[in-house]
Formats: structure tokens, sequence, C-alpha cells
């Protein structure tokens, strides 16, 4: 255990930079530092954060870098859901902010990967956000094709910045928009890799839009959510245990 004012400490102290808004319940938390242990981080990794409040440090809650690795300020895009996330925004910039990690493995080897399904559910896409976002900064010439699940084209966040990315990498991008009956009006033809589906992730979307069993499978969203796509999966002569998996729940 670290002692108050040892380096450990001092290292585990950021402070916050901005936070911006993504969406109606989505904000971006930008901190410093100086915590050498980030320069070495892998794109899908976590941290946990820790927030001061009237009668101290909060329980620390770990949240996905959303940022690429090369970034030097760290980026966590924060649903809010409980008491903790709903505080989020209100951090002021040069607040401390207590952080540790990098953390996990999701996403491990990814660069190695020549071909990649990406599942999303929600919030869930921030350590997709992390690897195309690493793969924008080193041109990766990787396959990729996202299915992003959210309800109405309102919750999804970085939309302009993903849409360019269609652009610069081989990435095709697939929105399932779950509560929107109308998904033609989304579709833009400047950007034929960015297509809409509406209703929940089913095998047939996955199948149409060329997710195939050479591919290596990766899922991070809500319990639920995951628990759906990996029914949906086998179909596609894809063994469901070999799907990495992160869970995203954290309030």
């Amino acid at each position: 255990m670290s002692t108050p004012g040892s380096d450990q400490e001092q290292a585990n102290m950021w402070k916050v930079v901005k936070v911006v808004p993504e969406s109606h319940d989505i904000n971006s938390l930008l901190l410093e530092g100086a915590d050498d242990r980030f320069l070495s981080r892998k794109a899908g990794q976590y941290a946990t954060l820790r927030i001061i409040r009237p009668d101290g440090w909060s329980e620390p809650h770990p949240f996905t870098i959303s940022c690429a690795p090369e970034d030097a300020q760290l980026r966590f895009t924060i649903k809010k859901i409980g008491q903790f996330t709903s505080a989020i925004p209100d951090l002021k910039p040069g607040t401390p902010v207590k952080c540790m990690g990098p953390l996990g493995v999701f996403c491990r080897g990814i660069d190695a990967k020549p071909s990649i399904v990406m599942i999303a559910g929600g919030v869930g896409i921030t350590p997709f956000l992390s690897v195309l976002r690493h793969f924008r900064n080193i041109k990766a010439g990787n396959r990729v094709t996202l299915f992003w699940s959210n309800k109405t084209i309102d919750d999804v966040v970085c939309a302009d910045e993903i849409e360019a990315m269609t652009r610069s990498l081989a990435l095709t991008v697939v929105h399932n928009l779950s509560r929107d009956d109308d998904v033609a009006r989304h579709v833009k033809a400047s950007f034929p890799d960015v297509s809409y589906e509406h209703g929940r992730l089913s095998a047939d979307i996955l199948r149409r839009h060329g997710a195939s069993v050479d591919a290596s499978f990766y899922l991070c969203g809500p319990p639920p959510m995951m628990e759906s796509a990996l029914q949906e999966i086998p179909s596609l002569g894809v063994d469901s245990a070999t799907v990495e998996r992160e869970k995203f729940s954290w309030k």
C-alpha cells in the first residue's frame, strides 16, 4: 500500500482538463497526469477513477479509456447511470482525480487480427473507440466491421468522427437502432460504408453485412445485450466461446 505523499500516490493523482458533452447522457472526461505506466497502455484497457467528495475519496469505479494509446491525455467516455457517473459533468478543470491503471486485457493482440468484428451495445463502444482511434493513428490496414446497438440516433456518440474513419480505414459501420422505425432517413450517400438497421442485432443482420467465421469477434455492452448477441453469433458458424467479451455495467 502506498503512503500519503509517496511517489506512487503522486503518480495516481491526475487533474481534470475538461468535460465534453457527447450526448444527452454521455460525457467525456479528459485528464492529464504524469503516471508513466499509462505510456505503455494498449487500446481497450481501462482504469479506475476516484473523485473527491465532502467525506473524502469515493470508491474506485472502472472505466474504459476511450482515446488512443498514443494520446498524452486520458479520455473516459461515461454514461450517467448512477450517483458516481452523474457527478462527472460537474467536475471542473483542475479538479484532482485518482486514476489507477492501465488494467485489463480486452482487445489484447487486436492489431494482429486481419479481419475484425466489433459488436457494441450503447456506451460499450468505448474500447472500440480506443482501438479505432489507434488504428487511425497507425494507418492500420485491418478490415473492421462495427455493429453498434442503440435505442435511437440520439444515443450515438462521436458519429461524425466514426463516419470519417470509414474513409481512412477499412471500416464498415452498422447501426442497429431498436426504437427507430425509419432508419433510412439517417443514410448519407457521402458515407456508403455506414448503414442503419431497425431493431436488435440479429444473425441475419450480421450475415448480410459480412460477418463471417473467418473474423475475430469482440463484444462489449450491457449483460442482456451481450447475452442476446451470443445467441445469434453461433448461426454464423462461430463458437461463442471464442468471442472476446467485456461487460460494461458500471455505475
